[in-house]
């Protein structure tokens, strides 16, 4: 087979683009033969974890504290300032993002055992959006508090149904805990037909 000397050209030329299109149309074919699994692409590509986006977050809830306690979803206790990590209710490693409505405070001794796998739906939700719920009536109510929100936009607030209906103001409880529980189950629902061990404390 011989190909025409333009054609030897431009593929030269234009390798890196080319090589582009058949990855996006691989990604794009795989995303829709396998809806149940979010961030397929960067399953493919996998991010370093040191570019993981949780220090706005941190500084919000460090906000939330200086203001009222805030309680471990698993535990009960109150959230220790300096004792704490930012963890995902639904793991990083499925999600692949650092979206700020899948994030609270835990107890810094919890979160190794935790790891990868995902807690009990009940009663562990509830409590969480307990916290989330704290966290939206701060945003809301105080200023510092919604610069600090504002100031996580970039990196973890890119969820479409997030911020037109998470965040708008005027949630009641019930309203707030509906949006977040009909967004979030499927997700942990997909985790757990994926294989994802749910952790027993």
């Amino acid at each position: 087979m011989m190909f025409h000397p333009d054609w030897i050209r431009m593929i030269r030329d234009y390798t890196v683009s080319i090589l582009g299109w058949i990855q996006y149309e691989k990604v794009k074919w795989l995303q829709n033969n396998n809806p149940e699994v979010p961030g397929l692409v960067y399953k493919l590509l996998p991010m370093d974890e040191k570019m993981r986006k949780l220090g706005k977050v941190r500084s919000l809830w460090e906000g939330v504290l200086e203001l009222r306690p805030v309680s471990d979803v698993f535990t009960g206790e109150p959230i220790l300032a300096g004792g704490y990590d930012i963890d995902h209710f639904i793991p990083w490693s499925f999600v692949m993002n650092d979206e700020l409505w899948n994030l609270m405070p835990m107890d810094s001794s919890l979160n190794s055992s935790k790891s990868n796998r995902l807690p009990q739906w009940d009663p562990f939700f509830s409590r969480f959006a307990d916290n989330q719920y704290m966290l939206y009536q701060l945003i809301h109510e105080k200023e510092g508090i919604h610069k600090l929100y504002e100031a996580c936009w970039r990196d973890n607030l890119h969820s479409i149904w997030a911020g037109q209906e998470l965040y708008r103001p005027g949630n009641t409880k019930e309203a707030f805990d509906a949006i977040l529980s009909k967004n979030m189950r499927p997700v942990y629902d997909s985790a757990k037909r994926q294989g994802y061990e749910v952790w027993k404390m």
